[in-house]
Parts: structure tokens; sequence; C-alpha cells
């Protein structure tokens, strides 16, 4: 698949965008059953060490059964790529490969990611959207019912989701030493939490919970005056669904936006330097194209040029492979979670002063 110039607009306080991926032919493989317990630990363990590899500030996420929402904040399209490479991958190898033994394309193409403005109204908006998948297609009548893993339980109660990450390599040379390996060994524990939207952060953690939980109340409200009389179909339902089959009713495709915004005066202002950007953009490609060489130094800052490496800041090094151990007890239908490593991934501090939105047409 070629790989779209995506932009990403200069803020020292990084960007909000909301994420977007589907699977192949819109199958349900990502749906949590049959053990949601299991499947949602190996999502949000591939979360954890996503977060670990690329540290970007995680506000949501919700995985349906063919497609998942995120919003995260940030700092450049080289943190995004790296840690949506590692989610993608993971997901495919881990869900795709061991949960459900696909073969072939997980993914139906590359994600999608819709930049935010830095309007609160806006980002409220999205916060909203992305809470509401699961309800507002009459599959759960509340956001905290879904049982694959939902931004809101965390959101409203401020509690992390627990994942886990596992060495496969030390688990498949164990195994060629012709060593039983039980289901926990070489895992790491992960417990994952979420950071306030960006234009939020001056609210106290225990009214932003609050806030939260009223807009579940809103989401529950507005999915059963849409649903009327008819009934959910329920978690039953949700859990057996059929990963492999074709969905018989069209998948719906939307026009994708090129921005979220509250005001046509931030809407402008993002489209000028979007024009800008792919200005610059196309012209450093055609002069490539041509065989100038030196025009790979004249793509904007902060992109992937055309099969070249990104331009901007070098990325931080890779992360050391996270602490795992043996679980030398067997298994007796509990876990020793105490003899399992543990990583707590950072969630961003709040700061005490209110975000203030940077002037339309000023530099950030």
């Amino acid at each position: 698949m070629a790989r779209p110039a995506r932009f990403i607009p200069e803020n020292k306080d990084g960007v909000l965008v909301e994420i977007t991926a589907r699977t192949i032919g819109a199958r349900a493989l990502l749906a949590p059953g049959p053990n949601p317990r299991r499947f949602n630990e190996v999502v949000v363990g591939v979360i954890g060490r996503a977060l670990e590899v690329s540290p970007l500030e995680l506000c949501a996420a919700v995985f349906l059964a063919n497609h998942y929402h995120a919003l995260a904040n940030v700092r450049d399209q080289q943190q995004l790529s790296r840690f949506m490479q590692h989610v993608a991958c993971n997901l495919s190898k881990e869900v795709g490969g061991r949960i459900r033994d696909w073969r072939g394309a997980f993914w139906e193409r590359r994600y999608d990611a819709i930049v935010v403005s830095d309007e609160p109204e806006a980002q409220w908006r999205r916060l909203e959207y992305v809470l509401g998948n699961g309800v507002k297609e009459g599959l759960v009548e509340s956001p905290l019912d879904w049982p694959g893993v939902h931004a809101a339980r965390s959101l409203v109660h401020g509690e992390e989701m627990e994942g886990f990450w596992w060495n496969r390599s030390k688990a498949w040379a164990a195994r060629n030493r012709g060593e039983e390996v039980a289901t926990y060994d070489f895992a790491t524990r992960y417990l994952v939490g979420f950071s306030p939207l960006p234009a939020f952060r001056h609210i106290p953690p225990g009214e932003y919970r609050r806030k939260v939980a009223e807009l579940v109340r809103k989401i529950e409200e507005d999915g059963r005056a849409k649903r009327q009389d008819d009934p959910v179909a329920g978690v039953e339902r949700i859990l057996n669904q059929n990963p492999y089959e074709v969905p018989t009713r069209r998948t719906k495709r939307s026009t994708r936006p090129l921005f979220h915004v509250a005001s046509k005066e931030a809407r402008d202002e993002l489209r000028r330097e979007f024009v800008t950007f792919l200005a610059q953009y196309g012209v450093a490609s055609e002069a490539l194209r041509a065989g100038n060489l030196d025009a790979a130094r004249w793509f904007p800052e902060g992109c992937y040029p055309p099969a070249l490496a990104f331009v901007g800041l070098p990325p931080p090094p890779r992360p050391p492979l996270p602490p795992t151990r043996r679980i030398t007890e067997l298994e007796s239908g509990g876990r020793e979670l105490g003899e399992i490593p543990v990583v707590v991934v950072p969630t961003m501090t709040w700061s005490g002063e209110p975000a203030v939105p940077r002037a339309r047409g000023q530099p950030p």
C-alpha cells in the first residue's frame, strides 16, 4: 500500500488525532469472543507495549468487532507512525494469527488519522463519538456494557486497563529446548491508563471523571431514544459472532473529513496550513522523481517523504524488552500475578492551567 502524506500541524503541546482502522472485509476479527478476558488482555498488552515504544498520550480507545477508534495526542508523524506500526503489526500477529488462526491480510488498508483542532468543543465531540461506539449501533445499552476493550470504564472509574505482552522469542526458544511453556510464561503485565484530552488538562482528575460519566449517561439516553422500543443485540450475541463471515449488510462508508473542528475559523486555519504543507511536499516529490537527489531536503518538517526516512529529529532509541519470568507453579484456574513483572504505562500529568488555544493565523 502507498504511504500517504500525513499532515500533523506543528504545536509544542502536541496535536490531537482521531485514529481509525478496519479489519479486512469488515469481518468481526476483533470481536472479543469466545473468551473476552483473554482477548482483552492481548489487546491491552499490545497497546501497553506500543506506548512504551512510542510514548504518546492516549486519551481514549474503543475496539469493536471489525474496527477500532482511538484519540491520541501526538508530537509529530514519526511518533504516531511508530505507535501505529507496533499496534497494527502485533494485533495482526496476536489476534489474527494466534487467536483467530487467520491467514493473509488482517487490515483492510492503512489507518486513518484525522487532526482534531485544539478547541475544547471539537475535542469533547470526538470523545463523545468514540465512546458512543457500541451504543449508537444498537449493540449494548451503555458503553460500560461493551465486553471488549472500551475506554469508558477506565475514564469513568479512573482504573487502569490490564493486559499482557509475551516475549514470543523466549517462549519459542524454551519449546525448542523441549520445555513445557505455560500460558503466562515469559509474559509482562501492563497497566494502561488514559490521559485527559489536551484542552481539559487543567480540570482535576475527579472532575474530569464526573464529566465523562455525564457524557456516558447522555450517550445512553441518546441510544434509547434512537432505538425507541427495539432491544439491543446484547453481550451474548456480540461474543457469538462468526469472525470469518463476510457481513451481509454493506459497511457504511462515509466521506472522511480533513479535520474535526468546532468553528469555521479553525477549519480555515488548518486548511491553509495543510495547503502549504501539500504544496511544499508536491514540489519536493516532483523534483525527486525527476532525479534531483537534493530535493530530499526540500520536504516539509515532520513528514515521511516517499520511500525516504522521516524529515525531522531522529527517533528516540527503542526501549529495551520488558522483563519476563518463568511461572514455575502449575496454573490451576487462577493467575499468580505477583510472579509476573509489571509495567505501569505513564499517562499525561494534569496541568494546573487551562490550555490556551493558539491564535488563528499565528505560528505555534
